[in-house]
């Protein structure tokens, strides 16, 4: 039996045809091509016309791969062709081997490794490319910010010194509206600001402790507010359980909470806002709080619920709601995140929506309050006048700056534009203190402290250097720290934070 399958199936796949030197075929085993005896090799395909050359030289090998011929059942197959001659008149031999399935085989190998070659690289190219486009996008957005910055310190500044003049009824209303345009423009780069710093992963959260109740208080007393002018009502349940100081990142807890408050209000325009917060539990020094917000507002279908916690993306485009840059909320799922915990939504078209979370908070019976003192300026602890260096090449800064100061009348200032000045500056004059911008034409605010530091004069290199900059990521704070900046004032800022922190480090 295993001869009759030997015959059957082993089949050569090989044809030897010998021929005379002018290429007329004197003998064939037919393998392939059949009755081509007395024929010239080269009817059989034009490729054999280029074996003439190789008849006429004697006693040689000539080997001809992955050759594509075409044979009498008009199939195409792949071959090697071996030509061989002898010494003398004596006829050649022709071998042509029938490779098909070798070539077909190698070829989707190699097709596949090309593939996955291509793909790697693709792969790759497109890493960078997302990588490049990050890093791009946060530089943009960082000297974006920067730059709004100034002139937006500038507005928030001289609204302040319009206030103290003496404005009639018309033109305190204006201001009003200045008032708010600004805030809401600051709250703009903000969560700008903060989908940047997602993104790259450098938005942590910082455990401190505070007070829950005085936290919830500011926020309903604010919210209230906006709520009675759109016309509505905020209602507030506050648990009498909750404990009083609990460790947390109260900046970002507020922020989550006034996103959610902010987009029910903004979304109601007949009923009620509620804000609950209770105690779930106290286990293992944790406090988890269940913090809801519940509207009668326009609600969603389900289906779309997963989409407002999109960057940029607001459902209802309509004239009515379109305000916003669609951030809120975003920014409010990631920092829950980073709590290890989640927003629940539970909402019906046309008749409101749900907002809850769960949260742990540290608890810890040595947690201790600072005492804070609100809108209370420091007052210099003698009459005498100040030596201020201001380094920023802006405009508005520095007339804003100017005009703070000159309304205190204990400080003197001197104005630096360009960072190579600066200890020139310092070397031929005392000063008590330094207020430094970060972002300098040609140089850092950051590279010139370190100059300060390293000149030889005690009182010129331990003099205070408090930072002006929009850059605050944690990164950036360890480099001012290390450069040997002692604080830093974010821009855009206030009368009263600019002079509390002046004050703060001066003798």
């Amino acid at each position: 039996m295993l001869e009759h399958y030997k015959k059957e199936y082993c089949q050569s796949v090989n044809q030897y045809i010998v021929i005379d030197l002018d290429g007329t075929v004197k003998e064939s085993d037919d393998i392939i091509f059949t009755n081509i005896v007395g024929e010239n090799i080269s009817n059989i395909h034009p490729f054999f016309e280029s074996i003439h050359v190789a008849l006429q030289e004697e006693n040689q090998k000539h080997v001809f791969s992955c050759i594509h011929l075409t044979n009498q059942k008009n199939e195409t197959i792949i071959t090697d062709i071996i030509v061989k001659t002898f010494d003398g008149k004596k006829p050649a031999l022709v071998v042509i081997l029938d490779l098909t399935v070798h070539y077909d085989n190698y070829q989707t190998t190699a097709q596949v490794r090309n593939e996955s070659v291509i793909n790697s690289q693709i792969l790759e190219l497109k890493n960078e490319y997302l990588q490049e486009k990050e890093v791009f996008k946060n530089a943009f957005i960082a000297n974006f910010s920067h730059e709004l910055r100034d002139p937006l310190t500038g507005v928030l500044t001289f609204s302040d010194i319009l206030k103290k003049t003496n404005l009639n009824e018309e033109q305190l209303n204006y201001l009003k509206v200045i008032d708010s345009s600004s805030s809401y423009l600051k709250q703009l780069i903000e969560d700008i600001l903060d989908i940047s710093k997602i993104e790259a992963g450098k938005l942590e959260l910082v455990i401190e402790p505070f007070d829950l109740r005085e936290l919830l208080e500011d926020i309903e007393h604010l919210f209230k507010i906006k709520a009675e002018q759109k016309g509505i009502e905020l209602i507030t349940n506050f648990n009498d359980n909750l404990p009083a100081v609990i460790g947390g990142d109260t900046l970002r807890l507020r922020q989550v909470l006034s996103n959610l408050l902010e987009n029910a209000i903004k979304f109601t325009e007949v009923g009620t806002v509620t804000f609950n917060v209770s105690l779930n539990q106290i286990r293992a020094q944790k406090a988890n709080i269940h913090f809801q917000i519940v509207d009668t507002g326009i609600g969603m279908d389900k289906d779309n619920v997963d989409d407002i916690f999109t960057s940029f993306t607001q459902l209802n485009t309509s004239q009515s709601y379109n305000k916003g840059a669609g951030l809120g909320l975003a920014i409010a799922k990631h920092l829950v995140s980073l709590s290890h915990s989640v927003i629940n939504v539970d909402s019906t078209l046309g008749e409101g929506s749900a907002f809850s979370t769960n949260i742990n908070f540290k608890l810890d019976h040595n947690y201790k309050l600072e005492t804070k003192k609100k809108n209370k300026v420091i007052k210099p602890k003698s009459d005498k006048k100040y030596s201020i260096l201001l380094v920023d090449d802006s405009e508005i800064t520095q007339l804003s700056i100017l005009k703070i100061l000159a309304s205190r009348g204990n400080y003197f200032l001197d104005i630096v534009t360009r960072g190579e000045d600066v200890i020139p500056r310092i070397e031929n004059s005392e000063f008590d203190l330094v207020l430094m911008d970060i972002k300098l034409p040609n140089s850092y605010g950051d590279q010139i402290t370190k100059l300060i530091r390293q000149m030889p004069e005690r009182e010129h290199k331990k003099v205070p250097v408090i930072a002006l900059t929009a850059r605050v990521f944690k990164d950036d704070l360890k480099r001012y720290k290390k450069a040997g900046i002692n604080d830093v004032i974010k821009k855009p800022f206030d009368e009263e934070t600019l002079i509390t922190k002046i004050e703060e480090y001066l003798k």
